[in-house]
Order: structure tokens, then sequence, then C-alpha cells
């Protein structure tokens, strides 16, 4: 059955709002609707949900009393049409009539009035409900964290919090076997395709393109890469040939530009469907990875023969530092959920420090702003393991935390990304 863009979209913003991930709902929902109608829809979604908790507090404003459980696809509603309002090109009376029509489509005749007078509302009264929100909500963030940015990261949050309402840059990483940075932006070049150089192998896009438009793509000559993750791979010191581990690798990004700089690349993930990303991504770049499937909580035992060189553990965790890119956080994340990460990611460290040499470094990576999950659980595991202790990282990438380094979100630039340099000692 073929649905209407607005539709699909208020389902999926009430499917998030209880609970869904966005990653596991997105893609059913998008077959639901007509190609022409895609972009708009991911528009309309995102840009929701970047900016929902602002929303919200526009929704409680508005509303005479709060809603139903059961009704609360009419806040979706709500969200859906001031965000089209306020950064869509639709005509204003288009958009209102739209999200009225949405209310049979959901089985809400009912609410078509209300819809109606809240959106006319909003658009008579915008800058007053504006100025009447909260600092929390003025910041499009959920309050638990924009407390706990406001006590770890203070002189940030207010970057933290732009960059997360703003849809995120696209970023190159230039495969350096088959070409070089500069040579490859003069290419785009002539294909007119702007970009930016960063660091040692990015490019980012002035102008978002799909991929299939981008010259040698499907080639191998690059990939899509957030230029804070491209600095994991120049973060750990190594010579070609150096045995590798990449211990959450799934869907590859970071374990392909290991090799691409000549290592010899181990990728482990617990989930053998995303480790056949990693395999798809290194065939592209006609790069040499093996994978493993393991939870690397708990590696068997004679599964690794001999220890790496380095390792990489790029733990899960709460991806407050991505919202941009994954902005059900500010909608699904909760407090409770810091810590179960912070358990996870100690866990992993600790079960993978055995398999790397002394002498070598784990480098520990985490897309999250959260102390709870970075710089606290490097200090814990320090605590505990007499043969490791912090090192420098080899440049400068963010803010100094007590040991490594918080990659502050950037606009026009990178993800807010966490980076520790382990060694473990003799």
């Amino acid at each position: 059955m073929i649905l209407s863009v607005r539709v699909a979209s208020v389902r999926l913003l009430d499917d998030v709002s209880h609970g869904g991930s966005l990653n596991t709902l997105y893609g059913p929902m998008e077959a639901s609707v007509q190609d022409s109608d895609r972009a708009f829809l991911k528009e309309l979604v995102y840009g929701s949900l970047r900016l929902w908790p602002l929303y919200k507090g526009i929704v409680r404003q508005l509303l005479d009393r709060p809603l139903k459980a059961k009704d609360s696809a009419l806040e979706a509603t709500l969200i859906m049409a001031m965000y089209e309002l306020d950064e869509c090109h639709t005509p204003d009376y288009a958009s209102v009539s739209a999200a009225v029509d949405v209310c049979n489509a959901i089985d809400k005749p009912w609410a078509s009035r209300l819809i109606n007078g809240c959106l006319r509302r909003y658009q008579r009264d915008r800058s007053a409900l504006h100025d009447a929100l909260g600092d929390t909500e003025r910041a499009a963030l959920p309050g638990w964290l924009y407390k706990s940015l406001i006590r770890s990261l203070p002189d940030a949050v207010s970057a933290i919090a732009d960059v997360s309402k703003k849809k995120p840059p696209l970023t190159l990483r230039v495969n350096v076997q088959k070409t070089s940075r500069d040579d490859y932006q003069a290419q785009l070049q002539l294909a007119d395709i702007p970009t930016e150089a960063l660091g040692s192998s990015a490019l980012t896009l002035l102008e978002p393109l799909p991929v299939a438009q981008i010259p040698q793509f499907e080639a191998g000559f690059a990939s899509v890469q957030d230029h804070s993750a491209q600095l994991a791979a120049e973060l750990i010191t190594f010579v070609p040939g150096a045995r590798i581990l990449d211990a959450c690798a799934a869907p590859g990004g970071k374990a392909c530009h290991l090799a691409e700089l000549g290592a010899q690349v181990t990728a482990m993930d617990i989930s053998e469907a995303r480790l056949e990303k990693v395999s798809d991504n290194a065939a592209r770049l006609e790069l040499a990875i093996a994978t493993v499937a393991c939870n690397a909580t708990d590696i068997p035992q004679g599964l690794i023969d001999e220890p790496f060189d380095a390792i990489l553990l790029d733990a899960p965790c709460s991806a407050t530092g991505v919202m941009r890119r994954n902005p059900d956080v500010k909608v699904i994340r909760t407090k409770a959920d810091i810590a179960q990460f912070a358990t996870l990611q100690l866990s992993l460290l600790t079960s993978v420090w055995p398999y790397l040499k002394t002498g070598g470094q784990l480098l520990y990576a985490t897309c999250s702003v959260l102390p709870d999950e970075n710089e606290d659980i490097v200090s814990a595991f320090l605590s505990t393991a007499p043969d490791a202790q912090s090192t420098p990282l080899p440049k400068d990438v963010g803010v100094q935390m007590t040991v490594g380094q918080q990659v502050i979100p950037s606009a026009a630039h990178g993800d807010g990304l966490y980076y520790c340099l382990i060694e473990k000692v003799g």
C-alpha cells in the first residue's frame, strides 16, 4: 500500500516516539511511499527529529491539556507540520491543509479542528512561542543530556546543540591506494563538484550529492566517512603490514581506512549480517580484510592465535556525538541507557586488552560526548590494569580531557567523537 509522504512521516515519527529505532524502521517506511517522495520523507522525518525537543516545547504551549497516550500520533503530526512550516519550501496553506488531512488517514478525523487551530496559532504567535521555551527546549536537547553537558562540557554546549539541529555535511575519504587526495579533488572539480580538503584524506562536498553521481566512487576511489571518524586511522602509529584488530568493526569504515594505509586488518563484530557490509565495502575498495563473527566481550579461547600490534575499539555508545546523523537519539535515549553502555564499554575494553602485544597501542573511541562513556571508562580500566597507561595522541584533535581528547562537533566539518590511546607496557 502506497502512503502519502506526510502520513508515512507521522507514522514513523510516532513509532520512534515510542522507542523504535530509526535505522530499523526507516527502510520499510521508505518503501511505502512513491520514489518521487523519498527525499521529502527523509527531510520531514530527520528534520522533525533533530528539532523534536524544541517542538515538543511548542506543543506544550499550544495545547490546553496534554494529549492522551493513544493520541500520540497527533503530537507527531504537529511537530512534522511545524518543521515543514519553518524549514521547507511548501506554501504555508498547503502545509497546514496537508497536516489536517493526516487526521483522517490516521483515523482521527475529530482532531482536524485541533490540528488546524494549533497550526494557525503557531503561524500567528511563532516568535512569542519560541521566546517562551526553556533552555533545554531551545537547545533542542533532552533535559538529561543538556544537564550532563552543562556539567562536563559547559563551553561546548551551545556548539553541540546548534550542530545537532543541522544537516550533516557529506565527506569523502579518498582511497590512497588508488589516488591522492589532491588528484581526486581535482577530478571532482573537473566534474563541477567543489570540495573542501580536510586532514590527510578527507574531502567535504560543498553541496551533497548521491554517491552515484560522484566520479569513480563505485570503482573504489572514495568512501563516505565523516572527517572526525577518519581521525581514528591517523591516530594509531603503525608500519605497513602491522596486524590490527578492529574489535567492533561494522560497517567497516575505519577498518577499510586502516587497510588503505597499509595495515593487515582483522574486522570483528558480533553481527554476521553487519560483517557482510564490511566485506562488501572492502571488495569495492579492493582491500583484503579478514572478518571474524564474535562477541568481543567474550572472545573464545584459541580464536586469536597471536596478539595484535594495535587494536581499535570503537565501542557501542549513546551516539550523542552524532545526533545530526542519528536524530532519534534525542527521542529514544535515556539517562539510564548511559550506565548500560558504560558497563558494556568497560567489558569490551577489558576483554580485548589481552590480545594486544606488549608495546602495542589500543585506541579507544566512541561517538559520544559524555565523559561517562569516555574518559571515565578509560580511567576505570587504567585503575585495574597495571600493564596499561594512557599516552598522548600524536596530534591535537579536540578538547583535552583527563585522559584522551573530545572532538566537538562542527557544523561544516566533523562529528563529536572521543579518542584515547592506551599503551601496553612491559
